[in-house]
This record gives C-alpha cells, structure tokens and sequence, in this order.
C-alpha cells in the first residue's frame, strides 16, 4: 500500500526523484523513483562526519585541536554564503568539534571545506569505498568554481544514505558510541522543511539535508512509536516541487506510525 501511495504521488513528476524507505520495527526495505544516484549538494557534509568520527575513533584525529578563520578561507563564498562562519571576525579559533557541529546543525559550508582540508578528500573516499557505499563520491569542495564549469560534481545515493542511517541505528557505524554521537548531533539539523516539517516537535528526527538551487535531499530516522529511515533526493526540477513532494512522502510513509 505504502509503495502504491508513493509511487502514484511521484507519477506526474518530471525530472529525476528516488525514495527509500526502510521499516526499522520489521526490517523491511523499499525504493521507488526513477534515479537512485544523485548531485549531493550539502547531504556531502554526511560524509564529512562519518570520516571525522572514524579519524577520532581511531586516534587519528584530536577533536579539540584548535583551527584559526582566515579571511583567504571564505574567499570563494563571497557572496553566497551559507551557514555561521562566514559572520564571525578574522582569527577566530574552533575546534575541530566545532567544525563538524556548525558543519551539520546549521548546514555551515565553510566549516565543510576546512574539514575537507583536515581530513583529506583521499581518505574521505577511501573510507566510504572500504564501507560499501560505492555511489558515494567527493570529488570538490562546495563552491569549487574551477571544478564547478568543468562540471565535476559530488554524488550521493538514496539507497546508501539509507544504509549509513540504518548501521547507524543498530550502532554499527564505526562504533556503537560514535553511531550514537552522530546520531544525537543530528537531531540538532536546523533545516526542517522537508521531513521534519509534518511532525511536532515531540517526534525526534536525526537527518541531514542538502540543497540547492539544482537538487535537493533529505534523509535520516524519524523516531515514531515505530522508527523509520527515510532517505530523497530529487533533480532536474523545481526543488520548491520537490520540497512539497518530499513532505507528502514523509506524510506517506508517517501514516499510523506517530
């Protein structure tokens, strides 16, 4: 039934649209769409997390090293900003804590390139290869103009996104207590117009999003009397569309579960 509402609401969309859901009370898994590999837009900053937790698991990483703002670092979002750091005066010092929390609680673009920088695009990949999600890809910083003309783009999956939310849950992901951490990090996300946005605020949701002006996506576990993992993106069309279709499949999905 769910299956049948989702895929008759995406039945008119034109351009590219993928859903997966996942049932975390019975373990069941479904996908409707057209497309299940995506531009990321900021659901890139997921992978950016998941590298620094394993970085700090593993001892590579000390979360309380101290980084210092400089102008030259937000150059290229002159204009376009997106996020905290951007405001903040010249010299300013943030841990490598504080990156990763101004990176996911208020979408922080900044605050993404100089994790990038810290722990190395190489490794990033390197590690979402050795954990099986082959879809997902970092191949730029946000806002890369260069890489942007010569059409080089970050991907994300639906279905993988799923999965790293899925081992998440079962904490599974790096360790018990990092999948917790990331987890708890995440229901701060401040961007709420697109899962969260039909639930009160008693219903918890731990997610990340990404979005612009050619993509948009959402997914993380809505914390119902029955948990789910929902995970969309959509392209090639209006993402203001997208943003109202992506509630109705929340709704779809939410149905009987609050």
């Amino acid at each position: 039934m769910m299956m049948t509402m989702i895929t008759d609401r995406l039945a008119n969309v034109k351009g590219d649209f993928g859903v997966c859901y996942v049932d975390l009370t019975e373990d069941k898994h479904l996908f409707c769409g057209n497309c299940q590999v995506f531009p990321a837009s900021g659901m890139v900053k997921l992978m950016a997390l998941v590298e620094c937790y394993r970085q700090i698991e593993e001892g590579k990483l000390n979360p309380n090293k101290l980084y210092t703002i400089r102008n030259q670092d937000r150059a290229m979002f002159e204009g376009r900003p997106y996020g905290a750091l951007h405001f903040l005066h010249e010299g300013i010092r943030l841990t490598v804590f504080d990156l990763c929390n101004l990176m996911i609680t208020v979408s922080d673009n900044l605050a993404f390139n100089l994790l990038v920088d810290i722990l190395g695009m190489e490794r990033i990949n390197e590690t979402f290869q050795l954990l099986g999600y082959h879809h997902m890809e970092l191949k730029r910083k946000l806002f890369d103009n260069e890489k942007m003309e010569a059409g080089v783009e970050n991907t994300i999956s639906v279905k993988e996104i799923a999965m790293i939310f899925e081992r998440m849950y079962k904490g599974q992901l790096i360790s018990e207590k990092a999948s917790r951490d990331m987890l708890a990090l995440m229901t701060q996300h401040q961007r709420t117009s697109m899962i969260p946005y039909v639930f009160t605020e008693a219903v918890q949701v731990s997610h990340q999003t990404g979005f612009d002006e050619y993509a948009l996506a959402d997914g993380g576990i809505v914390y119902t009397k029955k948990p789910f993992i929902l995970a969309m993106a959509a392209a090639k069309m209006d993402i203001r569309e997208a943003e109202i279709i992506m509630r109705d499949i929340t709704q779809i999905c939410a149905k009987d579960m609050v």
